[in-house]
């Protein structure tokens, strides 16, 4: 029984890391981790509501928390991602952070990105960079214009 509290406490700790992952805590998002959490549990325990209230922010380890569901079947770790990007959406918005978080997750249980890229974004970090850089340069100007 332990293992399996501590394995609920570990998911409570990887959906909580989803909520902060932009810096921001918003109501949406922390009621979105006990809504997945009553899908996995029907009720949440007091040993889960404790942790909502004082999750460790700043001491949380990503990896070495998403690594004890690495040995799970992959139609779990999926599962685990899917529950992961339900509270990230909760919010209505999706940054790059919370993007990146997904992201150390999934590799960190050992997902392929084929395997959860419908539930991340597509983007090119370089693409992006030239595009944002472009930003910064005026327009040409038309030989015909000088």
């Amino acid at each position: 029984m332990a293992d399996r509290d501590e394995r609920l406490l570990a998911l409570t700790d990887l959906l909580l890391g989803a909520v902060y992952a932009d810096g921001k805590l918003r109501d949406a998002e922390e009621e979105a981790v006990r809504e997945q959490l009553r899908t996995v549990l029907g009720e949440l325990t007091e040993d889960i509501e404790e942790r909502i209230k004082t999750f460790p922010v700043g001491t949380f380890d990503v990896e070495a928390t998403a690594r004890r569901f690495a040995e799970d079947p992959p139609v779990s770790r999926r599962k685990l991602l899917e529950l992961l990007a339900a509270v990230r959406d909760a919010d209505g918005e999706i940054d790059l952070s919370e993007d990146a978080y997904m992201r150390r997750v999934a590799e960190a249980v050992g997902l392929k990105p084929e395997d959860y890229a419908d539930l991340t974004l597509d983007y090119e970090v370089e693409a992006l960079r030239a595009s944002a850089a472009s930003l910064a340069q005026p327009p040409p100007v038309p030989d015909d214009a000088r």
